[in-house]
């Protein structure tokens, strides 16, 4: 059976010399990277949570992470490739971007809002803040809302 570590595991061993060579390797429409340690047997990359190898789609995204890591030497094994299965065995879980990326424009316009409250308290509080009676603000509104309605009224008339 094959040892597996993670890439922060498999990095440090990389870094420390304990492989002889690396292998990015093909099953089907994937790669796998393994590094034959220099005491000998296969160790493969394998995911972050867990010990199973971890699959590359795109076999560039495997080097990149290679060469990022220092290894500059990959020996590349394409014989039991089969590009058409890149698609078939794809992504399991394709809404996990969609959802990773509505998380972010959450977070920032969190932290926008958040900004914002922050600077009218600042401004609230300072010495020379100028206050509007509720009186006064529903009259601006009030203009407001009727040059909106007229400039709509009269776009619409066009």
């Amino acid at each position: 059976m094959k040892s597996t570590l993670n890439l922060d595991q498999f990095r440090s061993v990389f870094r420390a010399g304990g492989f002889g060579s690396i292998l990015l390797s093909a099953s089907g429409g994937l790669f796998f990277v393994a590094a034959l340690p220099r005491s000998g047997g296969s160790i493969a990359l394998a995911t972050t949570h867990g010990n199973k190898p971890r699959a590359f789609r795109n076999p560039a995204k495997a080097i990149e992470i290679l060469h990022l890591m220092g290894a500059h030497r990959v020996e590349v094994d394409t014989e039991a490739w089969c590009p058409e299965q890149a698609s078939v065995e794809g992504r399991k879980r394709p809404a996990t971007a969609e959802r990773q990326r509505r998380a972010h424009q959450a977070a920032a316009h969190d932290a926008w809002f958040r900004q914002q409250v922050a600077l009218a308290i600042e401004e609230a509080g300072s010495p020379d803040a100028e206050w509007v009676s509720q009186l006064e603000a529903k009259r601006a509104s009030a203009t407001q809302r009727a040059r909106w309605l007229d400039a709509a009224l009269a776009k619409a008339a066009v």
